[in-house]
């Protein structure tokens, strides 16, 4: 049996749902200690009777890796487990410290993360003490398993982390409660739905969503848009919905019983701005991903290939609104896009995340 204590200061729906099968696993045995997320940034946790130990502590994701309430609750625990979780971030050091201080004492405890290929600063670019703090990380903890094989190769390049360290497993979504509520089929002919989800977040981009919905509208007049998602940037989407019937907005679902009736009448996954496991949960619905190309895209991006399950378009806006145009005007474009990203949704599955986790662990 192997214990695992997995630390998420932030425990989203989508994270809940793949760590649960996780912890259903004979030999696994999975503790969750998770934080209060994001103040007022459209984050919903889901409550279920989960498979895992839950140890719950008010203490927001920015404040967690400092927390002295997280260090007086790992503490007594520490010795516990045979491998213990903790995302390699910059907010997390003092944290970290604090873990590597304890495995001095608990030498049968091992640490571990699972994340990008490198921190990053805010302003976008990789700094130097962005490398630096990267090699610490990598250099202190026991095993890294990063979000994509491109991350994990990437990392190894660029001698981050030495091989023997370094392994991965596809960030995903749970596939299987989508398939409770949803079979695979093409996207219908008319109306042609445009689908955003997501937090109403400025990195992505909601005032860009809305602009090229209006500019495609002007040929396409029975086009839709449905907007699943809730942020500090909703006043944007309440005024485009007023001045268009065709917009419609449900707030925050985390349901897929509730997201998929949706995804039925839709054409395709429009997310201007940065990209993650949205690109998951789209393929997981076998709808097409368009996005615009950015430096901080998350490690996702990797799976979605320009001209074949979706676009990742460049700056010129009259250009990528006619590609836009002609996805949805040509069904037989759509329809390949469409069991292109079903296919590669099936590589991206739950399962196969389990047995990557797993093989990551227990590899000696």
């Amino acid at each position: 049996m192997i214990k695992i204590l997995w630390l998420a200061p932030n425990f989203n729906h989508y994270k809940a749902r793949f760590l649960n099968h996780l912890a259903l696993e004979q030999e696994i045995e999975l503790t969750i200690m998770s934080g209060a997320g994001r103040n007022k940034m459209g984050d919903q946790e889901l409550n279920e009777d989960w498979s895992f130990k839950h140890i719950k502590l008010n203490v927001l994701k920015k404040d967690f890796g400092k927390s002295k309430i997280v260090k007086e609750v790992i503490k007594p625990i520490f010795k516990e487990f045979d491998w213990i979780l903790l995302p390699a971030e910059k907010k997390n050091l003092p944290l970290f410290l604090f873990c590597i201080k304890l495995r001095r004492a608990h030498k049968g405890v091992r640490l571990f993360s699972y994340n990008h290929a490198q921190l990053k600063s805010d302003n976008l670019i990789y700094s130097f003490i962005d490398v630096h703090l990267t090699k610490f990380f990598y250099k202190n903890l026991d095993r890294v398993i990063f979000y994509t094989e491109d991350s994990c190769k990437k990392a190894i390049n660029n001698n981050l982390i030495l091989s023997q360290k370094a392994f991965w497993a596809n960030n995903t979504v749970d596939n299987t409660e989508i398939e409770k509520y949803y079979s695979f089929q093409i996207p219908p002919k008319e109306p042609q739905t445009i689908l955003f989800i997501g937090r109403l977040i400025t990195s992505k981009r909601i005032s860009d969503l809305i602009e090229y919905y209006k500019c495609l509208k002007q040929d396409h007049q029975n086009l839709k848009l449905e907007i699943i998602g809730d942020g500090p940037d909703r006043h944007i989407v309440e005024t485009a919905r007023r001045e268009n019937l065709d917009i419609k907005w449900h707030g925050t679902l985390v349901d897929e019983s509730d997201i998929a009736p949706i995804m039925e009448r839709v054409s395709l996954v429009f997310i201007p701005g940065l990209s993650g496991l949205s690109i998951n949960h789209a393929f997981a619905y076998g709808k097409p991903y368009i996005t615009l190309k950015a430096d901080k895209h998350g490690p996702e991006i990797s799976y979605l290939i320009d001209g074949e399950n979706g676009y990742i378009l460049n700056g010129n806006k009259e250009e990528n609104i006619k590609r836009i145009f002609n996805l949805l005007e040509n069904r037989a474009l759509l329809v390949e896009f469409s069991k292109n990203a079903k296919t590669k949704s099936e590589y991206l599955s739950v399962q196969n995340w389990v047995e990557q986790i797993k093989s990551s662990l227990l590899h000696e």
